[in-house]
């Protein structure tokens, strides 16, 4: 049977130190190498000249291996591993690469929370119900697709249709100062997302509309109505609906969201990926 929520590890970056003059690499087991290229400076700053890739021989997982630091502050090794759509990543292909990294850490955590068809999780949805922490949702970026947070700030979450897995994703991208500031650095340490993400930084919730409505009464009296009138029509953005009884002077309006049951299906979902990543095999020899 097929759960209505599904959580997959969906991309992680590591840096590494390493020996001086070391590279990459030649061959990976279970993985085949597909090109060695100069890497295409992004930012005003270069980062690294030469970036090694590898493919999955048996899913589509990729990875992108940057070294030959250019900026003497730099880990001498970034390495991006890009899951198959289907699967997620596992421990297995994480472990092979941190084989023949020293002294690692944890640089980018992407984790995919997957929504069926039936849990009726889509585009209108998250706008209604989701709160994502502090984060605010950015207009500029996509059409179709919800972000909230920045790729500056500690989070960022992108929320689209993925074909690909019948289902509409949420995906939370947890940079370096939420990894750091939360003591996660090592493959074991991302037991503790389950607990970190669910509810402080995404929680599905519906606004208790009498509990404002007692509030407003006896704040306000009579003039409540034309608030509740108003934030009612403002139901379709969460967020939106929360500024407008800010302006109002309502604070704290995070008393009045009640948790939607289908949160307990997120956190099922997630003690069950990282359960299932925890048991997998992961030992190696070169």
């Amino acid at each position: 049977m097929t759960s209505d929520v599904t959580v997959r590890l969906d991309r992680v970056q590591i840096v590494s130190s390493a020996l001086p003059g070391d590279s990459p690499p030649k061959t990976l087991r279970g993985f085949k190498r597909t090109r060695d290229c100069f890497v295409r400076r992004q930012t005003t700053t270069s980062t690294y000249a030469r970036a090694r890739h590898y493919r999955s021989l048996a899913n589509g997982t990729r990875i992108y291996w940057q070294y030959r630091r250019l900026k003497s502050w730099l880990m001498p090794w970034k390495v991006t591993i890009v899951s198959d759509d289907l699967s997620g990543l596992s421990r297995d292909e994480i472990e092979r690469v941190l084989n023949y990294c020293r002294f690692h850490r944890l640089l980018l955590v992407e984790v995919a929370i997957d929504f069926s068809p039936s849990t009726g999780v889509n585009r209108r949805f998250i706008r209604s119900h989701a709160v994502f922490g502090k984060s605010h949702r950015d207009p500029r970026e996509g059409i179709s697709d919800l972000y909230y947070g920045s790729r500056k700030s500690d989070k960022l979450v992108r929320c689209y249709e993925k074909p690909e897995v019948g289902a509409y994703r949420v995906e939370l991208e947890l940079h370096s100062g939420f990894l750091g500031r939360n003591s996660i650095s090592q493959l074991d340490d991302l037991v503790r997302i389950p607990v970190l993400v669910c509810p402080k930084h995404f929680q599905l919730v519906d606004l208790d509309w009498n509990q404002l409505r007692r509030h407003l009464e006896k704040k306000i009296g009579d003039r409540s109505d034309s608030i509740i009138a108003a934030a009612q029509r403002r139901t379709p953005s969460i967020l939106r609906l929360k500024r407008y009884l800010r302006r109002k002077s309502i604070f704290n309006v995070h008393r009045f969201l009640v948790p939607r049951t289908i949160n307990k299906d997120v956190s099922r979902a997630l003690n069950k990926w990282i359960r299932k990543f925890n048991e997998e095999p992961w030992a190696y020899t070169n």
